[in-house]
């Protein structure tokens, strides 16, 4: 296990207002925005309270009872997520479409409800499409539905737990080389029920524009990279936050997934769990007094994820944006 420092210690230089001009006349320049300097400067103190009054709901949220966990982590959340449209969209917030959530949820729970089952849908404006195309050139993306279940399986972190709960497991590890790279076990074309000729095509198929596949025909695949990894974008790879290292699909469910990184599925996780805490008071009260639901230890372990992954995740993408 990886001892990672004080997420929050990733901010710090943005506490600067002089590194933080210099930061959005950065990412201004890059976009060829007329006047980036004078962007910049009317924009440095917003983009320092984003993340000022994001760290500040992260910090209450550590102290507070779980119940409550979800509405501080979510705004925490959205806190940074602004700051990083700051940096590619300098006239944010320009009309009141972009500060709604930009998801939705049904309305009222049925009797026989569980949160595993249930779906958030994407809306055509708001918070979230906002930030996926800014931040990721995402687009097309209104009227998808995402499971709470498939979002849930793509987090690392919960292999061990799915494993206890349900005795499966929907990742597995891939292996660093002594060069740099990585490898996938052969067993992941027996775990897809594929042959290693046809894993190897329809990964390829799948992901060709990030990564190829390579068999050695010694039960191992080499993954030849196309881009640059990075853990808060690393489709179909997933990212573990304390091992330091990536997990494969090993699910055809996860793999045809409209492909959301890590930051915007943590965002629907947490609108979910924030509205159902705040609109569906009884359900919630009742899921953590008598332990009577097998969602709880879910819910309960992703929270503590999310508290520290997401600020650990949105600092290392200022940074891969502060690099020259």
């Amino acid at each position: 296990m990886v001892m990672k420092q004080d997420v929050w210690s990733l901010f710090d230089m943005f506490f600067s207002s002089q590194k933080t001009q210099q930061f959005l006349a950065k990412q201004y320049e890059e976009l060829n925005l007329q006047d980036s300097n004078g962007k910049s400067f009317d924009n440095t103190y917003g983009f320092i309270y984003y993340i000022e009054h994001g760290k500040k709901y992260y910090k209450l949220a550590d102290q507070a009872p779980a119940e409550i966990k979800p509405v501080l982590l979510f705004y925490g959340m959205t806190q940074l997520m602004k700051a990083c449209i700051l940096c590619r969209d300098p006239d944010y917030p320009d009309s009141s479409s972009v500060l709604a959530h930009g998801l939705s949820t049904r309305k009222r729970k049925k009797r026989s409800y569980e949160f595993l089952n249930d779906e958030v849908k994407v809306q055509k404006t708001g918070l979230f499409n906002h930030f996926c195309e800014k931040m990721f050139h995402m687009k097309h993306i209104e009227g998808e539905k995402f499971m709470m279940n498939h979002l849930l399986k793509t987090l690392p972190e919960l292999v061990p737990l799915y494993k206890q709960m349900t005795n499966e497991f929907y990742l597995i590890k891939i292996n660093r080389e002594s060069n740099g790279g990585f490898s996938l076990s052969g067993n992941a074309a027996d775990l897809l029920h594929m042959s290693a000729e046809r894993f190897e095509e329809y990964i390829n198929c799948m992901v060709s524009s990030k990564m190829k596949l390579e068999w050695r025909g010694t039960n191992n695949y080499h993954i030849l990279l196309n881009e640059q990894l990075h853990p808060f974008d690393c489709f179909p790879l997933n990212y573990h936050y304390t091992e330091d290292t990536y997990y494969f699909p090993v699910d055809r469910n996860l793999l045809q997934m409209p492909v959301l990184n890590e930051l915007m599925v943590h965002y629907v996780l947490l609108y979910n769990l924030s509205m159902i805490s705040r609109y569906d008071t009884e359900w919630w009260s009742e899921l953590f007094h008598t332990y009577t639901s097998h969602e709880l230890p879910f819910i309960n372990q992703f929270l503590n994820i999310t508290a520290k992954k997401i600020p650990y995740l949105f600092g290392q993408l200022l940074h891969t944006m502060d690099i020259p």
